[in-house]
């Protein structure tokens, strides 16, 4: 198994970063979250790499968050009934498509629906890759425990510049200078 993140083999999936769910989380944890998540569609915009939004039920918990949803075509936005992003047949066809074997995991809530999709993506074959700077919980011994059992369960732990500077490793590359100006 690869444990860097190569930009050809991956998948952004971006899961439920939703107006209801970030009211209920606290301010500076949910600001983070988008800041991250942001910074990771803009370098996957940067490099081709595919990116897959989810909506948990938006007619209750809303769209997704104004400024993750300008970096994304509504084609690859998904409404989801399923915790999981992985057991609604869109999405998994969305994935599966893709011909892609590592999935990078951000948005909320860490203990539900990122821990049910990682465990399912690992499940069926897929490298994971959670990214912690930018997933979050309504409460922090909800994200301290969903990082224990992501971590038990084969999924590799990250962080969003690790994932950058993964992405675009070539310091000669034309790609590198774009993404790592995004740091800046």
């Amino acid at each position: 198994m690869n444990t860097l993140a190569d930009a050809s083999e991956c998948v952004l999936l971006v899961v439920d970063v939703q107006q209801h769910i970030a009211e209920s989380i606290p301010n500076k944890v949910i600001k983070r979250v988008v800041k991250n998540t942001n910074l990771l569609m803009r370098a996957a915009g940067i490099l081709n790499i595919p990116i897959i939004l989810t909506e948990r039920n938006p007619n209750t918990l809303g769209s997704t968050e104004r400024s993750i949803l300008s970096l994304i075509e509504p084609k690859n936005i998904f409404s989801k009934t399923n915790f999981s992003a992985y057991k609604d047949k869109p999405i998994v066809d969305a994935i599966d498509a893709s011909e892609r074997s590592q999935i990078i995991l951000a948005g909320t809530e860490a203990h539900v629906s990122i821990l049910q999709s990682a465990i399912d993506l690992v499940r069926k074959g897929y490298t994971v890759f959670v990214v912690e700077d930018s997933i979050c919980s309504r409460t922090l011994e909800s994200y301290q425990n969903a990082l224990l059992r992501l971590s038990n369960s084969d999924v590799i732990m990250t962080c969003a510049e690790s994932v950058l500077f993964e992405w675009a490793n070539d310091l000669t590359s034309p790609s590198y200078l774009k993404v790592q100006s995004l740091l800046n």
